[in-house]
């Protein structure tokens, strides 16, 4: 059986992302969801927000008020920044680590530690068992980071629930 990849008309992602789905245009949903931001009231979406985290600032017993699943980047700096300097939350951040860490990446995930006083806890895959995955993944499903992809989701969730953030 062969089978034929589609791709977004819009941004040409392949449907082999998983989760990835398309409307009936062949426009995945995540350039839907992107055109309607124009719609947007950034200004109500941020009070909404405030009030959300009005409502679970230091109400859970424990220290942390909310979790951030981060990997060291801008982007988790950014998520960071708001949520412990703009919005007085005190965030457990939680990261995956990579199994080929560069020393950059590294300073990097300890600079959100340092610069925003969080807590990070951190699940590093097994090596070896990483390394059997991603050869099976490729070859079955022509996605090799399948593996540490469904670490990355899952593992934010799980710890949040088991911190009871």
């Amino acid at each position: 059986m062969i089978l034929v990849m589609k791709y977004c008309k819009k941004c040409l992602m392949p449907d082999t992302r998983p989760g990835l789905e398309f409307d009936d245009n062949g426009v995945c949903f995540a350039c839907v969801h992107y055109e309607k931001r124009k719609n947007t009231d950034w200004d109500e979406r941020w009070r909404q927000l405030e009030k959300l985290c009005d409502k679970y600032r230091g109400s859970n017993g424990n220290s942390y008020d909310c979790a951030i699943a981060v990997s060291g980047g801008k982007d988790s700096h950014m998520q960071t920044f708001v949520m412990k300097e703009k919005l007085k939350m005190n965030p457990i951040l939680l990261e995956v680590g990579n199994v080929d860490w560069t020393d950059v990446g590294r300073k990097n995930l300890d600079n959100l530690s340092d610069t925003f006083g969080c807590d990070i806890i951190q699940l590093q895959p097994n090596i070896k068992t990483n390394r059997i995955l991603t050869k099976k993944a490729f070859k079955e499903l022509g996605q090799s980071s399948w593996y540490i992809d469904s670490i990355i989701y899952a593992f934010p969730y799980k710890m949040a629930i088991k911190l009871g953030v």
